[in-house]
């Protein structure tokens, strides 16, 4: 037993490729989670949540109101993830990249809530926090500063960005990205 020399070229592929995670998402959301991959450089961890809000993996559907809760219909719980220290760090920013056009609802908003309760068509108990607002097209790119860990242990959710009329998505894609931050070892 020796110590084998990792190349340049192998660990640059083995980290374009990433460590697949489960971000323990909600019922009603969980089939239309892609693929959720986390990277590690130095202290950043990044993790990329592909959503697929029309494909075949579940029907998503709209709410009627502005920051309804995205999900499938009496699918229950409807968060991408639990926000925690211990899975993606101190999170500092997240990013939402629109890969695809949504198409049910005028624009959508991701949130967060300090609860995991929010269901399709409803709230997260009422506590939700609007990060990113009226995501409507394709190649958008947006995101939001966290400087005070305030997205510590909270839910995040993808959610109407106004009133319309509750709908079943038949497209939109989304990458939503978490970049949090670990303490280093002393030693």
């Amino acid at each position: 037993m020796g110590s084998r020399r990792l190349g340049r070229k192998r660990l640059y592929s083995l980290n374009k490729k990433g460590q697949t995670i489960d971000p323990e998402a909600g019922a009603g959301i969980k089939g239309a989670i892609t693929s959720c991959k986390q990277t590690r450089d130095g202290h950043m961890i990044t993790t990329e949540i592909a959503v697929d809000m029309g494909g075949s993996g579940a029907t998503l559907k709209s709410g009627g109101a502005d920051r309804d809760v995205i999900g499938v219909l009496s699918g229950g719980a409807a968060y991408l993830t639990q926000m925690t220290e211990a899975k993606y760090g101190v999170i500092t920013e997240i990013r939402c990249v629109c890969t695809e056009a949504p198409d049910s609802v005028s624009d959508i908003d991701i949130e967060h809530g300090a609860t995991g309760d929010g269901v399709q068509d409803g709230t997260d108990g009422g506590t939700s926090t609007s990060l990113i607002t009226a995501i409507s097209a394709k190649g958008e790119d947006t995101s939001v500063a966290i400087d005070d860990n305030s997205a510590a242990d909270k839910y995040l959710y993808i959610c109407n960005g106004a009133s319309d009329t509750a709908e079943n998505f038949a497209a939109g894609k989304l990458l939503i990205y978490l970049y949090g931050f670990v303490e280093g070892d002393d030693g």
